[in-house]
């Protein structure tokens, strides 16, 4: 029986938490008419009315949902802003908290699917960013709580 190193384990976990939970305020990277992904030099912050909304946040990762929309549903969105998965519709539904702290200045979210997993940004300004101190393990009995 193969033995899997500990360094490997840690590795493949981090990737596996960052593909779900490494987190981008809409607008903040662009997608060019060529198909390429940069940073939004003119990128602001959200409203706060925006930050407030889970649809506001992208999964900064390869788009998985987005290719099984309608043509309907696609005429709605911005080639250049939308073209990542959004997390309202993550799966399961209600994994996701949206609080604001700090008097309403600094919007936070959590992750109840991974716990520990925390992400912020402070409307109309470009700082956003996210941390996670966890224990590694992916709350399996969340779709049993919600």
């Amino acid at each position: 029986k193969p033995m899997i190193k500990e360094e490997s384990r840690l590795v493949a976990t981090i990737e596996q938490i960052d593909r779900a939970v490494g987190i981008i305020p809409r607008g903040a990277f662009l997608k060019t008419p060529l198909g390429s992904v940069r940073e939004n030099r003119n990128f602001e912050g959200l409203s706060l009315t925006e930050a407030k909304k889970l649809s506001s946040y992208f999964h900064f990762t390869e788009p998985v949902n987005l290719k099984n929309k309608t043509l309907l549903e696609k005429a709605d969105l911005d080639p250049s802003t939308d073209f990542l998965d959004s997390l309202e519709h993550d799966i399961p539904q209600g994994s996701w908290t949206v609080q604001l702290e700090k008097g309403g200045t600094v919007v936070v979210l959590r992750s109840l699917l991974w716990l520990g997993l925390t992400f912020y940004h402070v409307p109309m300004t470009k700082q956003y960013g996210y941390v996670y101190f966890g224990t590694g393990e992916k709350n399996l009995d969340l779709p049993f709580m919600l």
